[in-house]
């Protein structure tokens, strides 16, 4: 066996982004999330679900203009907009060497939601409500081959959900990690 094989090349590293949206795209349990990132009125909850190309006018393809799509691959807004909106960002946020083989993929999904659409009329929060099902889905789950995402302080302590943002737009972080070799 040659040395370099035995170190690991993190190889699916950049194609994070793009399997868990592929994931949330074909999961039933995800429709409210789709819905809640597409509709901005109170009763978005209540809305018919998203065919797939409906939801993939919403994924940018860094080709469109950005303020007509919610879900990136990347940080930040790049942008300034004022308009009433939701986003979904999901990203691979550090990695973390456990061995020269192995090592924890920190991957971070923030949600942004402006704060006059946030309030729902089933009296919960866009972002709440986004954050909780982003856990409950991909939490213990092999998403496209990349490995188990897992919600676990044991596994990593940058396993967490804070509070961020900047007025007009709430938001809340969920860190995930993954083992990646």
């Amino acid at each position: 066996m040659d040395v370099k094989e035995a170190y690991a090349t993190y190889k699916v590293m950049p194609n994070i982004s793009y399997r868990i949206i592929e994931y949330l795209m074909t999961c039933s349990e995800a429709e409210i999330i789709w819905k809640l990132l597409k509709y901005n009125d109170v009763d978005a909850w209540n809305k018919p679900n998203l065919t797939s190309e409906e939801k993939a006018s919403l994924i940018y393809d860094g080709k469109t203009d950005q303020d007509s799509c919610s879900v990136f691959f990347d940080y930040m807004m790049d942008d300034a907009t004022n308009k009433q909106k939701s986003f979904l960002r999901i990203y691979p946020s550090g990695v973390y060497p456990t061995s020269r083989t192995y090592g924890i993929c920190c991957v971070n999904l923030e949600v942004y939601v402006h704060s006059q659409i946030n309030h729902l009329s089933n009296y919960t929060t866009r972002v709440d409500v986004i954050i909780q099902k982003l856990l409950e889905i991909l939490n213990g789950s092999d998403v496209g081959g990349l490995g188990v995402l897992y919600f676990d302080y044991d596994v990593t302590t940058y396993c967490r959900i804070q509070t961020t943002g900047e007025k007009p737009f709430k938001g809340k972080i969920i860190t995930m990690g993954v083992n990646l070799g």
